[in-house]
């Protein structure tokens, strides 16, 4: 299963990580651990290359961070858009495929 953990500080979306893979089906043609990649990837993408915002974005096998607690005020709302998109994407990823992925929020 993957375990995505978003964490918010005042309000804001910082953290965004994903662990584990779902097993829904063979690697290869696993449509929920690709979902999951392909948004998580495209937003930490967007986060450093569109916006120009410097984060802490890795991605390795079974694992992938998103973390902009680090940055300015002003950086961290610029990404929100970006961060609270991703969120609604693995919540309805979620809604789809609830045995394969778990979405936690918390406030830190």
């Amino acid at each position: 299963m993957i375990s995505v953990k978003a964490k918010r500080k005042k309000e804001k979306l910082v953290c965004i990580s994903l662990e584990g893979h779902s097993d829904y089906s063979e690697e290869g043609s696993d449509i929920v651990c690709s979902a999951a990649t392909a948004i998580s990837c495209s937003v930490g993408d967007g986060i450093l290359t569109v916006l120009n915002i410097q984060a802490d974005c890795s991605a390795e096998e079974g694992y992938i961070n998103i973390n902009i607690e680090d940055n300015s005020p002003e950086e961290i709302d610029r990404c929100q858009v970006l961060m609270e998109t991703l969120l609604l994407g693995l919540k309805n990823i979620q809604s789809n495929y609830g045995g394969y992925i778990k979405v936690h929020e918390e406030e830190v």
